[in-house]
Formats: structure tokens, C-alpha cells, sequence
């Protein structure tokens, strides 16, 4: 019991973390391009969590597991949070992060194609209704002086949604296989992306790396700082740490709240957010907790 409310107050904390991050990046988001803001994320909470684990006195084995988590990496960190990154600057925080919503019921069909995990009728409905309401959410008419949801936007945050389930389900096979610690499973996947996103970057133009510098430089460092801090060292820690300790599906099912988290935050900026997105999210989310409780 002790375990299982561990796991069910990690997850929701992560979900507030992301919340939170989301929020700050997207204030960031107009100082660097989306690769660029994925590698300064990178270098700064690697080696945090290389810190605490070396802290804890874990060490790392070379497995197979191992690789299929830096491979995961690459998928859902080098390219998944890329294209998130991509959504959030056209989109903003609100939908880029409902299109999230993508994520549990492509991982459910994955994990029946790959794993073996079959779908009952009832999972089934539950990805439907998922889907529903990311629909109800991305289909509304913008009200007037307001653009309408970026088309690239909307593919961009689908691809992030692809890229999460893909690397979610790899993981899960990994943290169910073989017994790698939570901070060390996330610190090699948050790793092998990193280094990918490195070579990515650096080959794209001339003096890529002095461009960064010169752009942290030349603005208030404090609010990425934040988001990476929250969203991606504490709440990538908190994910595995969920992980553990309950059903993978109930971890999923509790980090997509995390959208919700949102409503308050956009009420204290005074941002204004429509009954339909607040209706959309919540038909969805009742469709993670169907497809997954």
C-alpha cells in the first residue's frame, strides 16, 4: 500500500512538474529553435542525474536492456520532445500538451502489436474516446483576432505523441525485464538522446554551439533553467520512480493529467481557455482511466 501511494503522489507530482515546465519553455521557446532548446534541456539534466546516481552509489551494466532504453531515448527524447518542442511554438502550452492525449492509446496498440498485450473491448473504447476528445479540442473554430491551430503544429505535437508511445512502450519491456534503477533508467535514455541531439545540431551549422552560448547570454537563463529542473530532470526521475512502484498503465493514466494542471496556471496569467478545451480534456482523460484502470 506504502509503494503503491508512492507511485500514484510520483506521478501526479510529475504531472504538475510538466505543467509547470511546459508553461516556462514556451516563454523561452521564441529564443532558440526546437532542436537547439531540446539540447540545452539535454546538458543541463544529464548530468544531474548522473550526480544523483552516482550519489545512491549505483553503477551501471552494460545489457541488452540498457541499449533498448538509450534506443528509447533517442526516439521519444532526440525526436519526441523535439517535435513537442516544434508544437509548443506554434500551438502554445494549452494544446500542445492535450495532444499528448495521443500518447497512451498508441502505446496500449503498440504494446498489442509488440508485446503481445492484447486490447479488450473496453481498451478499445477507451482509446476511442481518447481520441474524441483531443478532436473535440483541435477541430474548434478560433474566436475572432485569433489564428486558427497551426496544421504543422497539430502533425508536429502527433509526431511527439508517436515518438512518447513508442519510447514509453520500449521502457516498460526494459523496466519490466531487467532490474535497472529508476534515476539510472532515465539517465540513459535522457543521455543516449542527448548525445544524438549533439551531433544533430552541431553538423546543421557552423558555430553552432557558440550560437547557443551567445543566445543564453543574451537572456534571462532563469526560466529555462526552471522548466528544465521541473519537467525534464525532477519529472523524468518521477516517471521512473512511478514506474516502479505501480502498474505502468496507472502511471500513464496519472501523468496525463498534467493538461489540467494548466487550468489554474492559465487563470492566474489571466489567459483565457475555452469550456470546449476544458470539456475536450476532461473526455479524455475519462478515456486514459478506461483504457488503462
Amino acid at each position: 500500500m506504502i509503494s503503491e501511494t508512492i507511485g500514484q503522489m510520483a506521478a501526479l507530482l510529475a504531472a504538475s512538474f510538466w505543467a509547470v515546465a511546459t508553461v516556462l519553455y514556451h516563454r523561452a521557446g521564441s529564443h532558440f529553435s526546437p532542436l537547439q532548446m531540446n539540447l540545452v534541456k539535454g546538458v543541463v539534466a544529464t548530468p544531474l542525474l548522473l550526480i544523483v546516481s552516482l550519489l545512491l552509489g549505483n553503477s551501471l551494466t552494460l545489457t541488452s536492456g540498457l541499449w533498448l532504453l538509450a534506443l528509447s531515448g533517442v526516439i521519444g527524447i532526440t525526436i519526441g520532445d523535439s517535435c513537442h518542442f516544434a508544437a509548443l511554438r506554434r500551438l502554445g502550452p494549452w494544446h500542445a500538451m492535450l495532444l499528448e492525449y495521443l500518447a497512451p492509446p498508441l502505446a496500449a496498440f503498440m504494446a498489442w502489436v509488440f508485446l503481445a498485450d492484447g486490447l479488450t473491448a473496453i481498451e478499445v473504447a477507451g482509446a476511442v474516446i481518447t481520441l474524441s476528445g483531443v478532436l473535440v479540442v483541435v477541430t474548434e473554430k478560433a474566436p475572432d483576432k485569433q489564428p486558427a491551430l497551426s496544421l504543422t503544429g497539430i502533425l508536429f505535437g502527433c509526431g511527439a505523441a508517436v515518438c512518447q508511445a513508442s519510447g514509453l512502450v520500449m521502457a516498460f519491456s526494459v523496466l519490466q525485464t531487467e532490474s535497472v534503477n529508476a534515476i539510472d533508467a532515465a539517465f540513459v535514455r535522457l543521455a543516449a538522446g542527448s548525445v544524438l541531439l549533439a551531433i544533430i545540431v552541431g553538423l546543421s551549422q557552423r558555430k553552432a554551439y557558440g550560437a547557443i552560448v551567445s543566445q543564453l547570454r543574451s537572456i534571462n537563463p532563469l526560466p529555462l533553467l526552471g522548466a528544465i529542473v521541473f519537467g525534464t530532470f525532477l519529472a523524468i526521475w518521477l516517471q521512473q520512480i512511478s514506474i516502479a512502484n505501480i502498474n505502468p498503465g496507472l502511471t500513464q493514466t496519472l501523468l496525463s493529467t498534467a493538461p489540467l494542471f494548466l487550468i489554474p496556471i492559465s487563470l492566474l496569467k489571466k489567459q483565457k481557455i475555452t469550456p470546449r478545451s476544458v470539456i475536450g480534456a476532461l473526455i479524455s482523460l475519462a478515456g486514459i482511466a478506461i483504457l488503462f484502470l
